[in-house]
């Protein structure tokens, strides 16, 4: 099933469960571990839901500003680490 972006991002500010946050490694050519290339530029987050249904990855300058990102997609989100 497909969705459009608005649904979506409407199905994020609804979203209550449990959200994790971890910061990835990234080496000195751009990969993090499980072979996906990233590039280097600002630290890398993993983000995810408590279920797994979805993750998604982030740039921040640091863990409270990975947090704030989050916050604004989902709003109502229980943050953990």
């Amino acid at each position: 099933m497909s969705m459009w972006p608005s649904e979506v991002a409407q199905l994020c500010k609804e979203y209550t469960g449990k959200v994790y946050i971890q910061k990835q490694r990234v080496n000195a050519g751009g990969y993090i571990a499980g072979g996906i290339y990233f590039g280097c530029g600002a630290p890398l987050y993993f983000v995810q839901d408590e279920d797994g249904l979805w993750d998604d990855y982030i740039r921040a300058s640091d863990r409270a500003d990975a947090i704030e990102i989050v916050r604004k997609r989902y709003p109502l989100a229980q943050i953990k680490r």
